[in-house]
């Protein structure tokens, strides 16, 4: 059985690329049935704003919030024989919808919402004022920006919430608007997944929030002011960058205790030498001795490459490159297989994973196989959980290339992966608080951890948590935060995002505001290897 799903807009040729995406996304799902579309006459966005607001918001998304166009081969197959109908009870005898996401910001949901079996859903971006969820959260400074997805049961009840998401909020409000347009597309299809799977329980859904106030003159010389701040800002980092003061470096800290005891303030500093950081750590251990593999970005080229080095007496020594290709490279994890070792490296400038393997340790690697391609896809790890092996991985399917607020899984056949298996509620985590790996899946008396990243604040790597595995199967997904490092254990520092360990050593790497022109000399044993 499929879920029949008809879509309430204003006509299907008036459809904003996101709403296209939607319909396309529909199409592509087997579980899932496009049955047609019931027409409104409401406006697609509400428009209760003043006209100073209407006017700057039109002058900002000609400059800086233009969408991109949806590629819908399956919708626009689909299209001619879809059916459509009014927005009333009798549109809807026509269509006999499961469930109707309305993408308008009219009333005509309550009218017809009885006679579906799962009521009509809509998200915040198109039922609020225009900008409305944009704007608050650039100007109440909130940590993240909520998407929601609410259900209207129909017979004059109270709406309820289905799910929610939560992103980065972007400064600039028209892109974070349409951001969170984009970001809908995500929560629509995995909620409408789930109701197919029966995991839907209506009779358990909380009461929907309260729409977010229009935006007024007061809150947009707030933003004003705010856009300014961040437009000033960031031409200071291009400054900052291109004499060298390397802006928000990242830089490792190391100590010799557990994961889940370690000590930011306590670690122990590793000064990264010329225009360059250090970042996404990952420990090896071999023939004795402690290796610590990272991205190395270099600030001149924009790009990151692959780089090792091994611990002397607690310093980190003979570092060297050991993969470097025309695409930026990061988040080196290791892992063995038959005896050999192997590298699966953020490739994401590639649009693909990938894996290499160890030729000789520990900077000669080749191409061994391509896990997924075609993807936006960061920070990749695999991990044996109990019998099963699973591929833990952050993907964008949106204009944005953002990788920060899904977390995706796959069952795997082995470090093998030649056969992969998505969940069915991918992306099963989707905050952009937690969702975001930062290291390898630790284990620790018998439980499993995985180290996640706080993607929020507006800034990319504010901080780390570790999140305890409650439940993993291909049907349900559950972990629990069990400790939170904010950036707040040591001056200058702006961020953390990243912490591995092995054996009695744990890595993570650390972000100041300004790295400083050099913080060491550039060490013999690199100059022979770079």
């Amino acid at each position: 059985m499929t879920l029949r799903v008809a879509i309430l807009c204003t006509g299907p040729d008036t459809l904003a690329p996101w709403m296209l995406r939607l319909a396309e996304g529909i199409c592509r799902a087997p579980e899932l049935e496009l049955c047609g579309f019931l027409v409104s006459d409401s406006q697609a966005v509400s428009s209760r704003s003043g006209p100073l607001f209407k006017a700057w918001w039109a002058f900002e998304s000609r400059l800086l919030a233009k969408p991109q166009a949806a590629e819908t081969e399956l919708f626009d197959q689909a299209r001619a024989t879809l059916k459509t109908g009014e927005a009333n009870v009798d549109g809807v005898a026509v269509l006999k919808p499961d469930v109707v996401i309305d993408l308008t910001a009219g009333g005509d949901a309550d009218a017809i919402a009885s006679d579906v079996p799962l009521g009509v859903w809509s998200v915040d971006v198109s039922r609020e004022s225009l900008g409305a969820g944009a704007m608050q959260a650039i100007v109440k400074k909130t940590p993240v920006t909520e998407v929601t997805l609410l259900r209207t049961p129909g017979g004059g009840k109270a709406k309820t919430l289905v799910s929610a998401a939560a992103l980065n909020t972007k400064f600039v409000v028209t892109r974070n608007h349409l951001f969170m347009c984009e970001k809908a597309v995500a929560l629509i299809l995995r909620e409408l997944k789930r109701a197919e799977r029966g995991g839907l329980h209506l009779d358990q859904l909380a009461e929907a929030p309260q729409p977010r106030c229009t935006p007024g003159t007061l809150d947009l010389l707030v933003y004003l002011t705010k856009f300014t701040g961040g437009m000033m800002a960031r031409l200071v980092e291009k400054v900052a960058t291109k004499v060298g003061l390397r802006p928000g470096m990242f830089f490792l800290k190391t100590s010799e205790s557990a994961f889940a005891d370690a000590d930011p303030s306590a670690m122990r500093s590793h000064p990264t030498p010329a225009n360059e950081y250090y970042a996404d750590p990952f420990l090896w251990e071999r023939d004795g001795e402690t290796w610590c593999f990272f991205e190395v970005y270099d600030y001149t080229t924009g790009r990151g490459h692959l780089s090792a080095g091994r611990f002397e007496d607690g310093a980190l020594a003979d570092v060297r490159p050991v993969l470097k290709t025309d695409y930026h490279l990061s988040f080196p994890f290791l892992f063995e297989h038959d005896g050999d070792l192997f590298m699966m490296p953020e490739t994401c400038g590639a649009h693909r994973i990938e894996t290499w393997r160890c030729i000789e340790f520990p900077d000669r690697w080749e191409r061994e196989a391509t896990i997924l391609d075609n993807v936006i896809a960061a920070d990749s790890s695999l991990a044996q959980i109990g019998d099963d092996w699973w591929l833990f991985t952050n993907i964008s399917n949106d204009p944005f290339g953002e990788m920060n607020s899904e977390l995706h899984l796959y069952k795997v056949d082995g470090p093998g992966m030649k056969t992969l298996t998505p969940h069915a509620l991918n992306p099963v985590v989707f905050d952009s608080r937690t969702a975001r790996n930062g290291g390898r899946i630790l284990e620790r008396d018998g439980a499993y951890y995985r180290i996640s990243q706080d993607n929020s604040h507006g800034r990319y790597g504010y901080g780390l948590n570790v999140m305890k595995i409650d439940h993993i199967s291909l049907d349900d997904y559950q972990e629990t935060i069990v400790r939170k490092i904010e950036p707040d254990f040591e001056p200058g520092v702006i961020g953390c995002h990243h912490m591995d360990a092995r054996g009695d050593t744990v890595v993570m790497d650390v972000r100041r505001q300004v790295g400083g022109f050099t913080s060491a000399r550039r060490s013999p044993a690199r100059s022979r290897h770079g």
